[in-house]
């Protein structure tokens, strides 16, 4: 398929062109909505949203700039998402309320890095590791999905989210330590 070729066609209002794109791109928006939002419901109402602001905006893809048009589109779909958990809770708010020494309770006894073998994470169905990050607290696992996943840096993260560089770089330590500490129950060490 032609992505600049479905822009035009989307852009031009070509029968059927809107239906295409959200038939090719839904199952990949989704996916990073439910990276953000855990609630089935409020993902799918991202979804929609997603779309709809990129069909208002699509004047401003720009291949070069963006990538390809499902990055553009889960771009603003990371984007509404961290949107709607602001407009629930200021990430800030939660960020800062989080103990930068990470004496979090459920950081007990955590020095450093959690082992985890790298053979047994190789184990470690997909699905299950996906499971895994979204069960992670709301603030480890929003800055965790931005910069391991979606790929901002933490000075990106710092300004979309209104927090510090510095916050956003210990919620990702936190994060995967965290996430290695319910790898290493779940699957063991060697």
């Amino acid at each position: 398929m032609d992505e600049k070729a479905l822009v035009r066609r989307c852009c031009a209002g070509a029968p059927g062109a809107r239906q295409e794109m959200y038939e090719t791109y839904a199952g990949r928006v989704l996916a990073v909505c439910r990276r953000y939002i855990h609630d089935a419901d409020s993902a799918r109402d991202l979804v929609h949203d997603t779309f709809l602001k990129a069909w208002d905006s699509l004047d401003d893809f720009r291949p070069r700039r963006v990538g390809s048009l499902g990055a553009w589109l889960s771009q603003i779909a990371a984007h509404l998402a961290v949107d709607e958990l602001r407009s629930r809770k200021p990430l800030a708010q939660l960020a800062d309320s989080l103990p930068e020494d990470g004496s979090d309770p459920s950081f007990a006894g955590l020095t450093g890095e959690s082992p985890v073998d790298t053979e047994a994470l190789r184990t470690v169905p997909v699905e299950e590791l996906i499971d895994l990050i979204a069960s992670l607290p709301e603030g480890y696992r929003v800055v965790f999905n931005l910069f391991c996943l979606d790929g901002y840096s933490h000075r990106e993260i710092a300004r979309l989210l209104g927090i510090s560089e510095k916050t956003s770089q210990t919620q990702y330590l936190k994060a995967r330590r965290k996430l290695a500490a319910l790898i290493s129950a779940k699957y063991g060490t060697r």
